[in-house]
Order: C-alpha cells, then structure tokens, then sequence
C-alpha cells in the first residue's frame, strides 16, 4: 500500500513538473507531421513574434496569481498604454511617451494593488472595476477613433530585425530570463511565493504582506504597459479595443505553464511555454484552414486538461 502510494505521489510530481512540456512537445511533433509548413525558420519566427506581446503580458500575470491575486484587467491596460504611447508622441518625444505608458500602467497596477490588498476587495472583483474604467478612460482618451503614430524610430520596437531577430523576440527573451531569476534568485520573488501561498504565515514571519501583494499587481501593469508599447509600435497605431480579450490569453498560459490558481507555485519559463503551446495550436490551425471557434473550443479544453493534470497532481501528492 505504501508502495502504491509513493508511486502515485511520484507519478503526480512528474505530471506537475513536467506534464506541459511533454504535452507541448508530443503536439510540435504532431503538428510537424501534419503540416509541412510548420517547422519552417519563417513559421517559427512568426510564432515567435504573435508570442511576445501575450507573453510580456503572460509574465506580469505570473507574478499577480503567484502573489494569490488575479487581474483581468491587463487586457484594456494594454489598450490606454499603447494609446498614452501613440497619443503621448505629439507633445514629447518618443522615448518619453515610452516612459509615460509604462508609468501609467505601472500606476494602474497600484490601484488594483491597493484596492485588493489595503481595501480588502476581492482581486478579481477589484480589477473587473478597473478593466472597465480603464477601458473607458482609453475611449475618452482616444475619443473613440484610432491614433496614429508620429514617430518612425518609434516602429523599431514592434517591426526591428537586428541579426535577422524580430526586436519583439530579444525582448520578450530577455524580460522572461530578468523575471525568472527576480522570482527564483531572488528575496523579492521568494517573499511573492510565500505570500501567494501562505499569507498568515508570512505575516507572522515578519513578511510585509501588504507590500508584496502590492507588488505583483505593479509587476502585472507595468508588463501589461510594456506589452501596449510593443503593440503599439508594431502597428504604429491604436485603437480603444485593442487588447480586447488579450487578458483571458494570458491568464490561460500562466496556468498551462503551471501556476497554481490558489497562489504559491509557478515559473516564468513556464508561463512561456504555455504561451507557445497556445500559439502553436493557433498556427496549426491557420495553416490547416481550421475556423476561429474550433480553436477557441481546443483552447478551452487544453486549459481543463492542463489544471487536471495539476489537480490530479496534487492530490496524488497529498495521498
């Protein structure tokens, strides 16, 4: 019996820790055999590229649900950003219109960082506030018509190719390994941990909670501004529904990339392949002809079987 059971725990930790990975590179191996076109340097590249604004997004994510909290706010945050970056551009010069969105969503990450740890309100309730006010405020702003932009060397963040790589590339690069080592090498991203996963018992360490939890929502705004930034300059333009539904995306690849829901547990590479994993069934399907609704349908069931592996993983664990 014992021995059942340390099989079924052992099998469980298997499937937590690795179970996205095996399934990511079981369906790349699939979708090579189906599609020809799939492994091709340009197909990669434009995976690569369709990946970085959900997957700067995707990394603020990471931290607000490893913190215990939750935003579905990131999505119209993405919205005013790459607006105040568009708009910003008639008054200042590029870089500072840069700085001003990244501070705005910054900013706005504070309040729902506020207003869920300092008023008490529950995450998602307080962020379903802001995601609308902030999605009206990107109406009043834009004055419901699309900006476009002033700038030329404003377009080197969303459409460069320095070595060949798309910019948005070597970004997305280097904001996953700068986030994985705050939150893995880290006092800042152990306390985020502890918070996430016990919050009385870091208070009682001696933790600043509070702070913490703040923190990760300021992380998630400010990753969601940058994400505005980059989408922004790749169409050197915006509009008041950009990023509409972009904050579901990011959500579904934080927790196929292995966060835990209730807080505690979760990676930045692993937010990253969860990214891929839904852009590379996106591709799939493109190249196949496969209509819109069949993939949000695949979507929606590759997110249930994801959190039952990590379900079913805990509770091997526990017995």
């Amino acid at each position: 019996m014992n021995r059942d059971r340390s099989g079924g725990a052992a099998a469980g930790t298997f499937f937590r820790r690795y179970g996205i990975l095996v399934i990511f590179c079981g369906l790349a191996v699939i979708i090579s055999l189906v599609t020809p076109d799939f492994l091709t340097a340009r197909n990669i590249l434009n995976i690569l590229r369709q990946s970085s604004i959900i997957g700067l997004m995707a990394i603020g994510t990471t931290f607000v649900i490893i913190g215990g909290g939750f935003d579905i706010s990131v999505g119209p945050i993405l919205a005013l950003t790459a607006a105040v970056a568009i708009g910003m551009q008639s008054h200042l010069p590029w870089p500072a219109a840069v700085a001003a969105a990244l501070l705005a969503g910054a900013a706005i990450g504070l309040a729902n960082g506020v207003l869920a740890a300092v008023v008490g309100i529950v995450p998602i309730i307080a962020t379903l506030g802001t995601m609308t006010i902030v999605r009206g405020l990107t109406y009043i702003y834009t004055g419901g018509y699309p900006l476009v932009g002033e700038s030329q060397a404003f377009k080197y963040i969303g459409g460069g190719q320095p070595l060949g790589i798309p910019f948005p590339i070597i970004l997305l690069a280097a904001m996953v390994l700068f986030w994985q080592f705050i939150l893995a090498r880290t006092r800042t991203g152990r306390y985020i941990c502890a918070v996430g996963g016990n919050k009385e018992a870091s208070r009682l360490s001696g933790v600043a909670v509070d702070y913490y939890h703040i923190l990760t929502f300021v992380i998630g705004g400010f990753m969601a501004a940058l994400a505005g930034v980059v989408y922004a300059s790749r169409l050197n333009s915006a509009t008041p529904l950009a990023g509409n539904g972009y904050e579901m995306d990011a959500i579904a690849s934080t927790v196929i990339g292995g966060a835990s829901v209730s807080g505690g547990e979760g990676s930045v590479f692993g937010t990253l392949v969860g990214v891929l994993l839904l852009n590379v069934v996106s591709n799939m399907f493109n190249l196949m002809g496969v209509p819109v609704y069949v993939q949000h349908l695949v979507k929606g069931v590759i997110i249930l079987v994801v959190v039952g592996i990590d379900s079913y993983g805990r509770k091997a664990e526990r017995r």
